[in-house]
C-alpha cells in the first residue's frame, strides 16, 4: 500500500460516473444492478450490500474510528482499490468543551492512526489539515458527517457526475440500512448538523452534476418548503 496525495486519489474519480452510496435504508429502493452500473461506486463507514445496494465498493471512505466494522479482507473482497479518509493523522481543532469534558477523540484523530498503522492495505488518503479545515469551515465550525465530507471530496475531483443515495440527513433515524441511530451531545460545540450539510447540497445542486435518489428528492423539497417559511 501507499499514502497518497488528493490529487492521485482524485485520479480515480475524475470524470467518471460515480456513485456515492450511503446507508439510509432508502438505498434499498433502488432497482438491482443500477447503483452498480456506475463508473465507480463509493461507500461509507459500516455499509452493507444487497442487490438493491449493489454489490461492489471501489472506494471506501471512512473516518476510522474504533465503531467502523469492516475489515480490510471484506474490503478486498468487495473490490475496494482506494481508502480515503475523513479526518488527518493530526488534532486539527480546538475544543475547551472536548477538553473539558475528557472528550478529545471527537478534536485529535491520532489515535486512529496509531491503532490501525497495520491495518492499511490499499492506496490510501489521508487528508492534511488545510483539506479537512474546508468542511469544517462550510459547516461554520461544525464537524461534517462522513457522507458529507465524500460529497465535498468527490465534487472536488471532478467526477462527470454523481449520484446520490441511501441518504435522509438521518430523519428515518436508521443508519447501516436496519440499525438505530442516535443524535449526538446536543452540548457539543462542533457537533454534526445533518440539515445544513442538505442545505448546502441542495443549494450547491445547479452547480455541480449531482443526481438526487427519490428519497433526497423528496426530504429537499420539504425542507425547502420550510426554509422558505423561515425566510418569509
Amino acid at each position: 500500500m501507499r499514502f497518497i496525495s488528493f490529487l492521485e486519489a482524485s485520479s480515480y474519480l475524475r470524470g467518471k460516473r460515480v456513485a456515492l452510496v450511503g446507508s439510509a435504508p432508502s438505498v434499498l429502493e433502488n432497482s438491482p444492478g443500477f447503483i452498480d452500473a456506475h463508473d465507480v461506486v463509493v461507500r461509507v463507514n459500516n455499509y452493507k450490500l444487497s442487490p438493491n445496494a449493489g454489490g461492489r465498493c471501489d472506494i471506501f471512505y471512512s473516518f476510522f474510528g474504533g465503531s467502523i466494522r469492516k475489515t480490510a479482507y471484506e474490503l478486498r473482497r468487495d473490490g475496494v482499490r482506494l481508502c480515503m479518509s475523513k479526518v488527518p493523522n493530526s488534532k486539527p481543532i480546538d475544543s475547551p468543551w472536548h477538553e473539558r469534558s475528557g472528550r478529545t477523540k471527537g478534536i485529535d484523530f491520532r489515535y486512529i492512526y496509531e491503532a490501525r498503522k497495520e491495518w492499511w492495505f490499499c492506496d490510501t488518503f489521508v487528508p492534511s489539515d488545510e483539506h479537512f479545515y474546508r468542511g469544517f469551515e462550510i459547516l461554520n465550525g461544525h464537524i461534517p458527517t462522513t457522507g458529507f465530507s465524500a460529497v465535498l471530496d468527490i465534487l472536488l475531483a471532478g467526477p462527470l457526475s454523481l449520484y446520490l443515495t441511501g441518504f435522509d440527513f438521518f430523519t428515518s433515524r436508521v443508519h447501516n440500512v436496519d440499525e438505530s441511530w442516535k443524535a449526538g451531545n446536543p452540548e457539543d460545540p462542533i457537533r454534526h448538523l445533518p440539515m445544513d450539510e442538505l442545505k448546502w447540497i441542495v443549494r450547491n445542486a445547479g452547480s455541480y452534476p449531482i443526481v438526487f435518489d427519490p428519497e433526497i428528492e423528496r426530504i429537499a423539497e420539504r425542507m425547502e418548503e420550510v426554509w422558505r417559511g423561515k425566510r418569509g
